[in-house]
């Protein structure tokens, strides 16, 4: 359940720092582009609106030309079918511009007039008239053609502005994401460290870091039930320091203490494998779980803690040595539940006591 715990924050924590940096990234890409774009080059319709605007006038010119110069009716058609695709152009490159739009279609509207007077010129009207009212239109264009070169700087110029003013509140959220992320980050680590205190005060003990009573009583049945279904052997030793009591009365409790921290470095040290269960489970009292362990194996193991804590010396201040008793049963077949187990392990602790300590006695199979 720890590791899980672990496991389970480290993934949401490792998530939430990468869904902010992702964030971030995004955030900080996407102003760098809008920024160079907008630098490096104005808006396509400016650059759109005076080219057209230039082909206009040229194009009305050519057809003044083809009509009052050359008389060729035949390439005036063809010219004021360009001029009014322009215009169309025109119209759709200003379009969401109001007074720009306005403006242009008064320049439209002289550009029909010139028309009308060019294919159909009243006979009192001289042909100096007629040009100086094709430069006067074409004056027109070129000042039209300003109007929009400026007002789409205007454009340029707020759209700067609000970028600029965009990219600084993007910047303060970015630093309030990475900020907030920290603190997360933080609170979840230390949530993380709060957690596995709790559990370790729910399953351990806290004098040995063995597992308590408690747990070791829940994987004892688990394990129990498993090799029941699986019909495989299952070992239980109960081991019990020998006049504990003593000690505490001569030596004092700090020294009792250091021999019941000893007893459980002599377990961890023989009982290596990851599926062996260790535990206190009160006062002088320990347990030894043994999954597929047979009960010669159990028996040799059972030995060697015997003989390892009887050649151990608690402390250089407490210079005394320790003996245990070990009550050991063992289910061949997984036939018995861990409740019986536990009853026939107590029993032979019981004999093991009963016959002079320091010794190993093995329950008598049913």
């Amino acid at each position: 359940m720890l590791q899980w715990m672990r496991l389970r924050l480290g993934r949401t924590a490792t998530l939430i720092l990468l869904g902010y940096s992702l964030t971030a990234i995004a955030v900080s890409g996407w102003i760098w582009h809008a920024k160079h774009n907008l630098q490096a080059r104005p808006p396509m319709r400016v650059i759109d609106v005076s080219r057209q605007i230039e082909m206009l006038n040229r194009e009305v010119t050519l057809y003044v030309q083809a009509l009052s110069e050359l008389n060729n009716p035949e390439q005036a058609r063809l010219l004021w079918s360009r001029v009014q695709a322009r215009q169309h152009t025109i119209q759709g490159l200003l379009r969401n511009f109001v007074s720009l739009e306005s403006n242009f279609k008064v320049l439209e509207l002289q550009i029909g007039q010139l028309r009308q007077m060019v294919e159909h010129p009243p006979e009192y009207l001289p042909q100096a008239e007629l040009m100086g009212f094709v430069e006067y239109i074409l004056e027109d264009m070129d000042i039209f053609a300003s109007d929009v070169h400026r007002t789409m700087q205007l454009i340029i110029a707020d759209q700067t502005r609000q970028l600029h003013r965009y990219s600084t509140a993007v910047a303060w959220l970015s630093l309030a994401m990475f900020l907030s992320g920290f603190v997360l980050l933080t609170l979840l680590i230390l949530l993380s460290k709060q957690n596995q205190k709790l559990v370790r005060l729910a399953t351990e003990d806290g004098l040995t870091g063995l597992l308590n009573r408690r747990s070791a009583m829940l994987q004892g049945k688990l394990l129990a039930a498993m090799a029941q279904r699986n019909q495989h052997p299952l070992a239980l030793a109960l081991l019990d320091i020998d006049h504990f009591k003593q000690v505490n009365d001569v030596y004092g409790h700090p020294a009792g203490d250091e021999a019941l921290k000893m007893l459980a470095q002599v377990l961890r040290t023989y009982a290596r494998r990851d599926t062996d269960v260790l535990a206190r489970m009160g006062g002088e009292e320990f347990l030894l779980l043994m999954p597929e362990t047979s009960e010669e194996l159990a028996e040799q193991l059972c030995k060697v803690l015997l003989s390892a804590l009887a050649d151990t010396t608690i402390t250089d201040s407490y210079s005394f040595k320790l003996t245990a008793s070990i009550g050991l049963a063992v289910s061949e077949q997984g036939q018995h539940d861990f409740d019986t187990l536990y009853r026939m392990a107590d029993v032979a602790l019981y004999q093991a006591k009963a016959a002079g300590r320091n010794q190993l006695q093995i329950a008598e199979h049913d």
